[in-house]
């Protein structure tokens, strides 16, 4: 009997410690490296209606309504410095919402209302995509929030209904690059993640490669670079890139959406 107690001591304790551990990794996260955590909220109710409000001077509140096959409102302009809370709603099935190159990863679920808080501290453009398949449409779910220092003066109206740019080759390839996690190790623009070479800028750069010589950025090299990840390596760089389990339907994909990354 008294083993027995013990033994469940033990357990309790056990489980107490990895409690302690994982709160105390969530702790780390938020305040050393500013991870927000995404949740649900329950004090604003299910919307229909995508918007963009402005709050204060850069602080924004943008109100995304994700349907089969598009996000609403579309194509952000925010100043360089934005504060923004992002507020999450379906009004279909589940989508995914994904911004490349930041930690805002999101499920958008009809019914509830997920939130999500993001400062744009570096101009750019950033791309948001849905991660989560939702039908024959699901490759033209993506849009873009574009920061600089001179935002133009578009209207919300104009924002809801402006078309994405990519093609649609480039549109299944940013899909590509965040199911596969290729954002964890490569940046989408001047910070972020930097176990490889950035994405930005990437597409007909010479790169230099660590046993001194030289490789232009194009269709062939980024077809070997994913097929074989470790017969060219960038100076600088590590040999760490796994082989990624893909078609040559989707490496023409990802190399498109490589291209649109100036």
């Amino acid at each position: 009997m008294q083993s027995s107690q013990k033994l469940e001591l033990r357990v309790g304790l056990a489980v107490l410690v990895l409690l302690i551990f994982f709160v105390s990794l969530t702790v780390v996260a938020v305040k050393k490296f500013g991870i927000d955590l995404p949740g649900c909220v329950t004090n604003i109710a299910a919307f229909t209606e995508g918007k963009v409000i402005e709050r204060a001077p850069s602080h924004f509140e943008i109100h995304y309504v994700a349907r089969m096959w598009s996000f609403e409102p579309a194509n952000i302009e925010l100043p360089t410095g934005a504060d923004v809370d992002i507020y999450l709603n379906s009004i279909d099935v589940n989508h995914g919402f994904q911004i490349l190159g930041t930690n805002v990863n999101l499920m958008a679920v009809p019914g509830a209302v997920n939130y999500a808080h993001i400062k744009f501290s570096k101009a750019g453009k950033y791309f948001i995509v849905c991660h989560e398949y939702c039908g024959t449409g699901h490759q033209n779910m993506i849009t873009t929030i574009t920061v600089s220092d001179h935002p133009a003066p578009v209207s919300i109206e104009d924002r809801a209904s402006t078309p994405p740019i990519l093609d649609d080759d480039a549109k299944a390839g940013a899909i590509l690059v965040a199911s596969k996690s290729c954002t964890a190790c490569h940046s989408l623009g001047s910070s972020g993640p930097s176990v490889g070479p950035s994405f930005r800028g990437l597409w007909g750069k010479t790169e230099d490669l660590s046993d001194g010589s030289k490789v232009l950025v194009d269709g062939p090299y980024i077809r070997e670079s994913i097929l074989q990840p470790q017969a060219k390596v960038v100076k600088g760089f590590q040999a760490l890139m796994p082989q990624l389990q893909v078609s040559e339907e989707e490496i023409e994909q990802i190399t498109a959406f490589l291209k649109s990354i100036k």
